[in-house]
């Protein structure tokens, strides 16, 4: 999953009740490049200050390999303990050549499927190396596919189940690790750091919950499509693209929602694919619906504003 979220979680979403939803946009707290060179001894350095959050494995420049992995976590606390989430998802985009090497000049490459696993002990950004990474749990890992191209981003990763763990055991819980999950030479899958210079390229993490007892919860209703918001973490002003599904040149009717189940924007769609500009709204998740002119919902999907 890239560029949308499955169209059954994105009506579970649009149908829970204002009242029982609450969904926060965090930025990472730490994040760390953890790698080593053989030949050259710097399995305990710190590379805290790297742009890059990566996974790959390449050729040493003398010999032997070059790995790494990503270290990434974000503060949690503020969402209450039991708290049921709804849906989590994180968003990371392709960073391209970021050094040298066989991955390293390129960014993403090779047979690179790569996994997200829950970290069970402490860290710290500044400190961490590879001889000293953190431990981490296979339990409700997420399989990132390989890349298609160089600079793909891989927005809405669906990390629900790992977000759920952190929340209900904090104690063992300390963020997210990237790596390959064949890690021999050459292959990696790159992306930009929180110190990226373009702050629309750091990660993002959504994390939509509300109370265990799922109060409010709508069960999907009616025949809907899948459609792709591309991207669908944006600002306001820019603009996205719409591509359903469904059989082109339907007309419907686009609404933009606001959290609180306010509509902030209502166009007419005629022809596909459809260019929607991000009207002036404030930082938050909407949700996009397409109805049909007999009143039917044809999809709905998440657009982060940020």
């Amino acid at each position: 999953m890239r560029q949308t979220i499955a169209a059954t979680l994105a009506l579970l979403l649009f149908g829970t009740q204002a009242h029982a939803q609450t969904s926060v946009v965090l930025s990472p707290t730490e994040d760390a490049s953890l790698g080593y060179h053989d030949n050259f001894n710097s399995a305990s350095t710190n590379y805290n200050s790297t742009i890059h959050y990566s996974a790959y494995a390449q050729p040493g420049a003398q010999g032997g390999i070059n790995k790494g992995r990503g270290a990434m976590d974000f503060d949690l606390t503020g969402i209450p303990a039991g708290s049921t989430v709804l849906g989590a998802f994180l968003s990371l985009s392709a960073i391209g050549p970021f050094g040298v090497g066989d991955v390293a000049a390129i960014g993403h490459v090779g047979q690179n499927q790569s996994q997200l696993r829950r970290i069970t002990s402490a860290w710290a950004d500044n400190t961490v190396t590879w001889n000293t990474q953190p431990t981490t749990t296979a339990l409700n890992d997420v399989l990132l596919d390989p890349s298609t191209y160089a600079t793909e981003n891989y927005l809405n990763i669906n990390v629900t189940a790992l977000v759920q763990d952190m929340i209900d055991d904090p104690n063992n819980s300390f963020g997210f690790m990237l790596q390959l999950v064949n890690e021999t030479t050459s292959r990696g899958l790159a992306f930009h750091s929180s110190v990226a210079p373009d702050a629309d390229k750091r990660p993002v993490l959504l994390v939509i919950y509300g109370d265990c007892s799922g109060e409010g919860i709508a069960e999907p209703v009616g025949e809907a499509h899948a459609f792709t918001i591309s991207p669908n973490s944006t600002s306001p002003g820019a603009t996205v693209r719409l591509d359903p599904d469904f059989a082109p040149n339907i007309p419907c009717t686009l609404s933009v929602i606001d959290a609180i189940g306010q509509t902030v924007l209502i166009d007419r769609v005629e022809h596909w694919p459809y260019e929607l500009i991000v009207p002036a709204v404030a930082q938050g998740l909407y949700t996009v619906r397409l109805t049909a002119r007999e009143g039917n919902v044809l999809g709905a999907a998440p657009l982060l504003v940020r």
